[in-house]
């Protein structure tokens, strides 16, 4: 366990900088998604609120399809997290990875201001149920792949641009381990989000 924490340690200051210029894009995705979200007109907030509300009525009364909700969720996620790591090996793969990095962090923001929005200081504790645990660590899971995905991607560009060689094999086998987790990580919180993260926001509607 503490070689593992050692190493996690060693990958985080190695790549300091990464990490930090994802999350300021990350917290700058959540912000315009808010923003956003603050500022649509009465429709667009009626139909969010209604969505919304269908959704809250669909959760109480268990109307919820669990299993096609998971393979959904499963094939979203999976897709990707797939699609960011093939664009690691890429030359266009850099501003791409960025683009929908960023967009994942928007669709986080949107998501939990409307909720904030709709149900004022229940709507706190509803966001809350629904982030937590698994977007969290969907977006934890999002941010080190993106790091690698960008360091890879940058790497290929100078390789190409000063024609140096790389261990282009040695290099393949790291990245796809990188994948292997996120792809276990991913299937974890995509049976999180489905089968216990409804039960609860039960548990808080009940409470509210």
């Amino acid at each position: 366990m503490k070689k593992l924490m050692d190493k996690i340690n060693s990958i985080f200051k190695e790549n300091r900088n990464m990490i930090i210029f994802l999350s300021i894009i990350g917290i700058i995705g959540i912000i315009v998604g808010t923003i956003l979200n603050i500022a649509l007109n009465s429709d667009d907030s009626k139909l969010v609120s209604d969505s919304l509300n269908t959704f809250i009525y669909n959760l109480q009364n268990n109307n919820l399809d669990y299993k096609a909700s998971f393979i959904n969720s499963l094939i979203s996620n999976l897709g990707f997290i797939i699609f960011m790591w093939l664009l690691g090996i890429s030359i266009i793969g850099f501003p791409i990875t960025l683009f929908i990095f960023f967009s994942k962090t928007f669709v986080l923001g949107f998501s939990v201001s409307s909720i904030i929005v709709n149900y004022k200081l229940k709507g706190c504790l509803l966001a809350l149920g629904y982030i937590f645990p698994h977007l969290i660590i969907n977006i934890f899971i999002y941010i080190v792949l993106a790091m690698y995905s960008l360091s890879l991607s940058f790497k290929i560009i100078q390789t190409v641009a000063k024609k140096q060689s790389i261990d282009f094999r040695f290099i393949m086998n790291k990245y796809f381990k990188v994948l292997l987790i996120s792809i276990i990580f991913i299937i974890i919180t995509s049976l999180i989000e489905i089968f216990i993260t409804p039960e609860i926001l039960k548990l808080i509607i009940k409470f509210l």
